[in-house]
């Protein structure tokens, strides 16, 4: 009788952890630099920022791959939540995208997995063309983020060109400094209010900063100014966040 207790015991735990269990997904991708040229062995990583709707999460936290000759790359194994994309590639500044991933649709684990319907394409700037930013390049490299995102701050003088600007709110991000990403992308909407990779590094801030419903808002006005290869991702982070707040 006690064994038939444990086992149904068992049993039920079982069950109750595959409930609580996630399904692992594949993500595609592609990296190019500014020009369209695919930027091949370039390291791409995945670090999540939150589970399913913003909960803890449990699962494997970091994932790192290398493009191979055409800039495409894939990583499996990623779980419901918020995560963080970032490039590395010799003379190029990383692209940084922040995207919710099955945020607030939960579903089962299962064996075989399960390939996203969107792809990522990521977009890297020349790091020559922003001399500006090389001491907070330096830093990066270094695992200096904190230190990276001051000398970010000095970095930005009235005169710094538009993009240069923009790469730096976008180096905010991956330093995971919200509010100083908020202020960058806002200074440059106030000169270029469509400027299409400000607008998503707004909604990538606002990400960071857990305001579900701006965020899906800005999500919405930079889905029609990004390049086309983009749109169906930020689709997806639209529907994603629509579940938890008034997105439309």
């Amino acid at each position: 009788m006690r064994r038939c207790v444990v086992l149904v015991a068992l049993l039920i735990a079982g069950i109750a952890s595959g409930l609580d269990a996630q399904m692992a997904h594949r993500l595609k991708g592609s990296l190019r630099g500014t020009s369209g040229a695919p930027i091949a062995n370039a390291n791409i990583r995945a670090d999540n920022l939150s589970g399913f709707r913003g909960e803890p999460f449990a699962g494997q936290k970091d994932f790192s791959v290398t493009s191979n000759d055409k800039g495409e790359w894939n990583i499996t194994g990623i779980e419901a939540g918020l995560w963080l994309f970032s490039t590395g590639a010799p003379d190029t500044i990383p692209a940084v995208i922040i995207l919710p991933v099955k945020f607030s649709q939960r579903q089962q684990v299962s064996a075989v997995g399960n390939s996203l319907t969107w792809q990522l394409p990521m977009f890297a700037y020349p790091a020559g063309e922003h001399p500006m930013l090389k001491v907070a390049l330096e830093l990066l490299s270094a695992g200096k983020k904190d230190d990276m995102a001051q000398a970010i701050t000095v970095a930005l003088g009235p005169d710094v060109p538009t993009e240069t600007r923009v790469a730096a709110g976008e180096l905010a991000l991956l330093a995971q400094q919200a509010s100083l990403a908020k202020t960058i992308f806002s200074l440059v909407l106030q000169k270029e209010p469509k400027h299409p990779r400000a607008t998503l590094g707004a909604a990538m801030a606002s990400l960071l900063g857990r305001d579900w419903e701006l965020a899906g808002k800005q999500i919405w006005e930079a889905r029609d100014l990004v390049p086309k290869e983009q749109r169906q991702a930020l689709a997806a982070a639209i529907d994603d966040l629509r579940a938890i707040a008034r997105v439309q």
